[in-house]
Protein backbone atom coordinates (compact mmCIF):
# COMPACT_ATOMS: atom_id res chain seq x y z
CA UNK A 1 0.00 0.00 0.00
CA UNK A 2 0.90 3.64 -0.87
CA UNK A 3 1.77 6.13 1.96
CA UNK A 4 -0.40 9.13 2.00
CA UNK A 5 -0.25 12.65 3.54
CA UNK A 6 -3.59 13.46 4.77
CA UNK A 7 -5.71 17.03 4.98
CA UNK A 8 -9.12 16.89 7.30
CA UNK A 9 -11.26 19.56 7.11
CA UNK A 10 -13.39 20.39 10.44
CA UNK A 11 -12.16 19.62 13.75
CA UNK A 12 -15.35 17.48 15.63
CA UNK A 13 -15.69 14.62 16.95
CA UNK A 14 -15.71 13.06 13.67
CA UNK A 15 -12.37 14.72 13.04
CA UNK A 16 -10.81 13.15 15.77
CA UNK A 17 -11.79 10.18 15.46
CA UNK A 18 -10.15 9.81 12.17
CA UNK A 19 -7.13 11.32 13.55
CA UNK A 20 -6.69 8.73 16.09
CA UNK A 21 -7.15 6.45 13.20
CA UNK A 22 -4.21 7.72 11.40
CA UNK A 23 -1.46 7.73 13.97
CA UNK A 24 -3.07 3.74 14.36
CA UNK A 25 -2.92 3.43 10.39
CA UNK A 26 0.15 1.60 8.59
CA UNK A 27 -0.30 4.36 5.74
CA UNK A 28 -1.30 7.60 6.93
CA UNK A 29 0.45 10.47 7.88
CA UNK A 30 -1.78 13.51 9.08
CA UNK A 31 0.00 17.01 7.16
CA UNK A 32 -2.45 19.50 7.49
CA UNK A 33 -5.58 20.63 9.44
CA UNK A 34 -8.67 22.96 8.07
CA UNK A 35 -10.90 24.82 10.13
CA UNK A 36 -12.86 28.02 10.38
CA UNK A 37 -10.26 29.49 12.96
CA UNK A 38 -6.47 29.13 13.17
CA UNK A 39 -7.20 28.70 17.45
CA UNK A 40 -9.03 26.01 16.78
CA UNK A 41 -7.05 24.34 13.98
CA UNK A 42 -4.18 25.10 15.89
CA UNK A 43 -5.37 23.58 18.89
CA UNK A 44 -6.34 20.14 17.01
CA UNK A 45 -2.44 19.71 15.52
CA UNK A 46 -0.61 20.49 18.15
CA UNK A 47 -2.58 17.13 19.31
CA UNK A 48 -2.63 14.93 16.05
CA UNK A 49 0.09 16.61 13.96
CA UNK A 50 0.06 18.20 10.63
CA UNK A 51 -0.05 21.99 9.96
CA UNK A 52 -2.66 24.20 10.84
CA UNK A 53 -4.89 26.52 8.52
CA UNK A 54 -7.64 29.33 8.80
CA UNK A 55 -9.36 27.95 6.14
CA UNK A 56 -10.66 24.84 4.30
CA UNK A 57 -8.92 25.80 1.29
CA UNK A 58 -5.52 26.24 2.62
CA UNK A 59 -5.59 22.95 3.67
CA UNK A 60 -7.14 21.34 0.52
CA UNK A 61 -4.10 23.38 -1.37
CA UNK A 62 -1.03 22.23 0.70
CA UNK A 63 0.94 20.93 -1.73
CA UNK A 64 2.21 18.03 0.26
CA UNK A 65 -1.21 16.59 0.84
CA UNK A 66 -2.14 13.67 -1.07
CA UNK A 67 -5.62 12.87 0.58
CA UNK A 68 -8.48 14.54 2.18
CA UNK A 69 -10.90 13.27 4.72
CA UNK A 70 -13.85 15.87 4.58
CA UNK A 71 -15.58 15.92 8.68
CA UNK A 72 -17.39 18.84 7.96
CA UNK A 73 -21.10 18.72 8.71
CA UNK A 74 -23.97 16.95 6.32
CA UNK A 75 -25.12 19.93 4.05
CA UNK A 76 -21.21 20.73 3.09
CA UNK A 77 -20.15 17.63 1.64
CA UNK A 78 -21.16 18.25 -1.65
CA UNK A 79 -19.12 22.28 -1.84
CA UNK A 80 -16.32 20.71 -0.40
CA UNK A 81 -15.81 17.55 -2.09
CA UNK A 82 -16.02 18.88 -5.47
CA UNK A 83 -13.60 21.84 -4.52
CA UNK A 84 -11.00 18.69 -3.16
CA UNK A 85 -11.86 17.22 -6.63
CA UNK A 86 -10.54 20.11 -8.49
CA UNK A 87 -7.47 20.57 -6.51
CA UNK A 88 -6.67 16.50 -7.59
CA UNK A 89 -6.81 15.21 -4.49
CA UNK A 90 -8.23 11.75 -3.12
CA UNK A 91 -11.48 12.04 -1.31
CA UNK A 92 -13.14 10.36 1.49
CA UNK A 93 -16.00 12.17 2.50
CA UNK A 94 -18.25 11.39 5.84
CA UNK A 95 -21.87 9.77 5.99
CA UNK A 96 -24.69 11.08 4.38
CA UNK A 97 -22.23 11.84 1.60
CA UNK A 98 -24.90 14.79 1.00
CA UNK A 99 -28.42 15.62 1.33
CA UNK A 100 -30.41 14.62 -1.76
CA UNK A 101 -29.89 12.06 -4.37
CA UNK A 102 -29.80 14.53 -7.29
CA UNK A 103 -27.00 16.57 -5.29
CA UNK A 104 -25.29 13.29 -5.09
CA UNK A 105 -25.47 12.82 -8.92
CA UNK A 106 -24.15 16.32 -10.02
CA UNK A 107 -21.33 16.08 -7.15
CA UNK A 108 -20.24 12.76 -8.57
CA UNK A 109 -19.91 14.07 -11.89
CA UNK A 110 -17.93 16.74 -10.85
CA UNK A 111 -15.75 14.13 -9.30
CA UNK A 112 -15.33 12.26 -12.50
CA UNK A 113 -14.37 14.94 -14.26
CA UNK A 114 -11.48 15.61 -11.74
CA UNK A 115 -10.54 12.07 -12.57
CA UNK A 116 -9.92 11.38 -8.60
CA UNK A 117 -10.74 9.02 -6.02
CA UNK A 118 -13.91 9.10 -4.12
CA UNK A 119 -15.32 7.24 -0.80
CA UNK A 120 -18.28 7.98 1.35
CA UNK A 121 -16.99 7.01 4.90
CA UNK A 122 -18.69 4.40 5.79
CA UNK A 123 -15.76 3.31 8.25
CA UNK A 124 -17.55 0.28 9.13
CA UNK A 125 -17.56 -1.77 5.86
CA UNK A 126 -13.80 -1.19 6.05
CA UNK A 127 -13.49 -3.22 9.05
CA UNK A 128 -12.85 -6.96 8.83
CA UNK A 129 -15.74 -7.63 10.97
CA UNK A 130 -17.94 -6.41 8.22
CA UNK A 131 -16.14 -8.30 5.69
CA UNK A 132 -16.57 -11.69 7.82
CA UNK A 133 -20.06 -11.27 8.01
CA UNK A 134 -20.46 -10.42 4.44
CA UNK A 135 -18.30 -13.31 3.33
CA UNK A 136 -19.91 -15.37 5.64
CA UNK A 137 -23.55 -15.10 4.63
CA UNK A 138 -22.23 -14.84 0.85
CA UNK A 139 -20.77 -18.57 1.73
CA UNK A 140 -23.98 -19.52 2.57
CA UNK A 141 -23.17 -20.07 6.51
CA UNK A 142 -26.70 -19.02 7.32
CA UNK A 143 -28.52 -20.47 4.14
CA UNK A 144 -30.49 -18.27 2.20
CA UNK A 145 -30.79 -14.89 3.90
CA UNK A 146 -34.27 -13.45 3.97
CA UNK A 147 -34.36 -10.94 7.16
CA UNK A 148 -31.91 -8.19 8.28
CA UNK A 149 -32.70 -6.84 11.90
CA UNK A 150 -30.78 -3.66 13.09
CA UNK A 151 -30.20 -1.13 15.20
CA UNK A 152 -28.74 2.49 15.93
CA UNK A 153 -29.72 4.94 18.16
CA UNK A 154 -28.10 7.40 21.49
CA UNK A 155 -30.17 9.29 23.86
CA UNK A 156 -29.06 12.78 23.46
CA UNK A 157 -30.52 15.41 26.03
CA UNK A 158 -33.60 17.18 24.76
CA UNK A 159 -32.07 20.68 24.28
CA UNK A 160 -29.32 19.31 22.30
CA UNK A 161 -27.29 22.11 20.37
CA UNK A 162 -25.39 20.49 17.63
CA UNK A 163 -25.87 20.80 13.79
CA UNK A 164 -27.70 17.10 13.33
CA UNK A 165 -30.62 19.15 14.74
CA UNK A 166 -30.80 22.12 12.20
CA UNK A 167 -33.21 21.02 9.34
CA UNK A 168 -31.64 22.62 6.29
CA UNK A 169 -28.00 21.26 7.49
CA UNK A 170 -29.44 17.46 7.02
CA UNK A 171 -31.50 16.87 10.80
CA UNK A 172 -32.30 13.76 11.61
CA UNK A 173 -31.36 10.52 13.35
CA UNK A 174 -32.39 9.03 9.92
CA UNK A 175 -29.50 10.81 8.08
CA UNK A 176 -26.95 10.66 10.85
CA UNK A 177 -27.29 7.00 11.81
CA UNK A 178 -30.13 5.18 10.55
CA UNK A 179 -28.36 5.12 7.68
CA UNK A 180 -26.17 2.60 8.92
CA UNK A 181 -29.05 0.33 9.11
CA UNK A 182 -30.11 1.07 5.76
CA UNK A 183 -26.08 0.55 4.75
CA UNK A 184 -25.97 -2.84 5.90
CA UNK A 185 -29.06 -4.38 4.61
CA UNK A 186 -28.11 -3.30 1.24
CA UNK A 187 -25.06 -4.85 1.75
CA UNK A 188 -26.38 -8.04 3.16
CA UNK A 189 -28.37 -8.81 0.28
CA UNK A 190 -26.31 -6.72 -2.50
CA UNK A 191 -29.39 -5.18 -3.77
CA UNK A 192 -31.71 -2.27 -3.57
CA UNK A 193 -34.60 -2.30 -1.65
CA UNK A 194 -37.89 -2.48 -4.05
CA UNK A 195 -39.86 -0.47 -1.58
CA UNK A 196 -39.20 1.40 1.40
CA UNK A 197 -41.30 3.10 4.61
CA UNK A 198 -40.18 5.20 7.87
CA UNK A 199 -42.17 6.23 10.71
CA UNK A 200 -41.04 9.19 13.09
CA UNK A 201 -41.57 11.69 15.65
CA UNK A 202 -41.05 14.50 13.99
CA UNK A 203 -39.81 17.05 16.85
CA UNK A 204 -40.52 20.96 16.97
CA UNK A 205 -37.33 21.67 15.25
CA UNK A 206 -38.23 19.93 12.06
CA UNK A 207 -36.38 16.48 12.63
CA UNK A 208 -36.66 12.69 13.26
CA UNK A 209 -36.16 12.20 16.64
CA UNK A 210 -37.43 8.25 16.59
CA UNK A 211 -38.34 6.29 13.92
CA UNK A 212 -38.47 3.46 12.83
CA UNK A 213 -38.34 1.58 8.83
CA UNK A 214 -38.75 -0.88 6.74
CA UNK A 215 -37.66 -2.17 3.20
CA UNK A 216 -38.45 -4.73 0.88
CA UNK A 217 -36.15 -6.57 -1.18
CA UNK A 218 -36.88 -8.81 -3.98
CA UNK A 219 -37.70 -12.82 -3.32
CA UNK A 220 -39.93 -11.61 -0.31
CA UNK A 221 -36.97 -10.51 1.80
CA UNK A 222 -37.23 -8.10 4.22
CA UNK A 223 -35.31 -5.33 6.78
CA UNK A 224 -36.39 -3.56 9.59
CA UNK A 225 -34.48 -1.05 11.17
CA UNK A 226 -34.79 1.60 14.46
CA UNK A 227 -32.69 5.00 14.57
CA UNK A 228 -32.90 7.68 17.42
CA UNK A 229 -31.48 10.69 18.41
CA UNK A 230 -33.56 10.75 21.98
CA UNK A 231 -33.27 7.23 22.99
CA UNK A 232 -30.56 4.87 23.76
CA UNK A 233 -30.96 1.68 21.34
CA UNK A 234 -29.10 -1.73 21.81
CA UNK A 235 -27.08 -0.88 18.69
CA UNK A 236 -26.82 -4.57 17.16
CA UNK A 237 -27.78 -6.42 14.24
CA UNK A 238 -29.01 -10.00 13.30
CA UNK A 239 -29.22 -11.67 9.54
CA UNK A 240 -31.67 -14.05 9.70
CA UNK A 241 -31.40 -17.07 6.79
CA UNK A 242 -33.00 -19.97 6.03
CA UNK A 243 -30.32 -22.11 8.07
CA UNK A 244 -29.43 -19.74 10.70
CA UNK A 245 -28.92 -16.30 11.99
CA UNK A 246 -25.75 -14.06 12.93
CA UNK A 247 -25.78 -12.02 15.45
CA UNK A 248 -23.65 -9.13 15.48
CA UNK A 249 -23.01 -7.39 18.65
CA UNK A 250 -21.69 -4.15 17.52
CA UNK A 251 -21.65 -3.78 13.86
CA UNK A 252 -20.99 0.05 14.12
CA UNK A 253 -18.18 0.63 16.26
CA UNK A 254 -17.08 -2.94 16.73
CA UNK A 255 -15.73 -2.31 20.46
CA UNK A 256 -13.84 -4.60 22.75
CA UNK A 257 -15.82 -7.61 23.78
CA UNK A 258 -18.39 -7.23 20.88
CA UNK A 259 -18.34 -10.79 19.27
CA UNK A 260 -20.85 -12.25 15.88
CA UNK A 261 -22.64 -15.20 16.97
CA UNK A 262 -23.66 -17.77 13.92
CA UNK A 263 -27.19 -19.70 15.45
CA UNK A 264 -28.74 -22.83 14.51
CA UNK A 265 -32.37 -22.61 13.85
CA UNK A 266 -33.90 -22.91 17.51
CA UNK A 267 -30.76 -23.46 18.93
CA UNK A 268 -29.96 -21.37 22.24
CA UNK A 269 -26.15 -21.21 22.11
CA UNK A 270 -24.18 -20.32 19.41
CA UNK A 271 -22.92 -22.69 16.86
CA UNK A 272 -20.12 -20.37 16.10
CA UNK A 273 -18.17 -17.37 17.93
CA UNK A 274 -15.91 -14.73 16.31
CA UNK A 275 -14.31 -11.98 17.66
CA UNK A 276 -13.33 -9.32 15.73
CA UNK A 277 -13.50 -6.73 18.52
CA UNK A 278 -10.92 -3.42 18.03
CA UNK A 279 -10.04 0.08 19.38
CA UNK A 280 -11.61 2.83 18.15
CA UNK A 281 -8.44 3.87 16.46
CA UNK A 282 -8.22 0.95 14.73
CA UNK A 283 -11.68 1.17 13.24
CA UNK A 284 -10.55 4.49 11.54
CA UNK A 285 -7.44 3.48 10.49
CA UNK A 286 -8.59 0.41 8.69
CA UNK A 287 -10.46 3.04 6.47
CA UNK A 288 -7.38 5.30 6.39
CA UNK A 289 -5.80 2.22 4.59
CA UNK A 290 -8.15 1.02 2.30
CA UNK A 291 -7.69 4.51 0.61
CA UNK A 292 -4.08 4.67 0.13
CA UNK A 293 -4.99 0.79 -1.34
CA UNK A 294 -7.54 2.73 -4.00
CA UNK A 295 -3.76 5.18 -5.34
CA UNK A 296 -4.79 4.90 -9.27
CA UNK A 297 -8.58 4.01 -8.73
CA UNK A 298 -11.53 6.28 -8.46
CA UNK A 299 -13.48 3.86 -6.59
CA UNK A 300 -13.19 1.41 -3.63
CA UNK A 301 -15.03 -1.81 -3.42
CA UNK A 302 -15.82 -1.54 -0.17
CA UNK A 303 -17.97 1.58 -1.27
CA UNK A 304 -18.50 2.29 -4.42
CA UNK A 305 -20.06 5.20 -6.51
CA UNK A 306 -23.02 3.12 -7.22
CA UNK A 307 -23.57 1.75 -3.85
CA UNK A 308 -23.48 5.70 -2.65
CA UNK A 309 -25.82 7.03 -5.11
CA UNK A 310 -28.51 4.00 -3.93
CA UNK A 311 -28.04 4.75 -0.43
CA UNK A 312 -29.05 8.56 -1.36
CA UNK A 313 -31.72 7.65 -3.62
CA UNK A 314 -33.34 5.29 -0.48
CA UNK A 315 -32.40 8.15 2.13
CA UNK A 316 -34.45 10.54 -0.19
CA UNK A 317 -37.44 7.63 -0.61
CA UNK A 318 -37.62 7.29 3.59
CA UNK A 319 -37.91 10.48 4.26
CA UNK A 320 -40.42 11.32 1.56
CA UNK A 321 -42.34 8.35 2.77
CA UNK A 322 -42.25 10.26 6.71
CA UNK A 323 -42.98 13.63 4.88
CA UNK A 324 -39.62 14.55 6.33
CA UNK A 325 -38.35 17.29 3.99
CA UNK A 326 -35.01 20.07 4.45
CA UNK A 327 -34.99 23.43 4.49
CA UNK A 328 -34.10 24.38 0.78
CA UNK A 329 -34.36 20.75 -0.26
CA UNK A 330 -35.50 21.69 -3.97
CA UNK A 331 -32.26 23.86 -4.61
CA UNK A 332 -30.30 20.70 -3.74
Amino acid sequence: MASLNWAILATGSIARQFAGGLRASQTGTLTAVGSRSLESAQKFADEFGGRAYASYQEAIDDPRVDAVYIALPHHMHSEWTIKTAQAGKMILCEKPFTLTHPEAQRTLEAVDKAGVFFMEAFMYRCHPQTIAVKKMVDEGKIGKPEMVNSEFGFAAGEGWDNFRTVNAFGAGALMDVGCYCLSYARLVFGTEPTSLSYSARIGKNKYDEVGVGTLSFSDGRYSHFGTAFHLALANQAIVYGTEGHLVVDDPWKVRPGSKVRLYKPYSLEPYETHDFSTSNDMLYAHEADEVAACVGKKESSRVTWADTLGQMQALDQLRASAGLKFDGEEAR
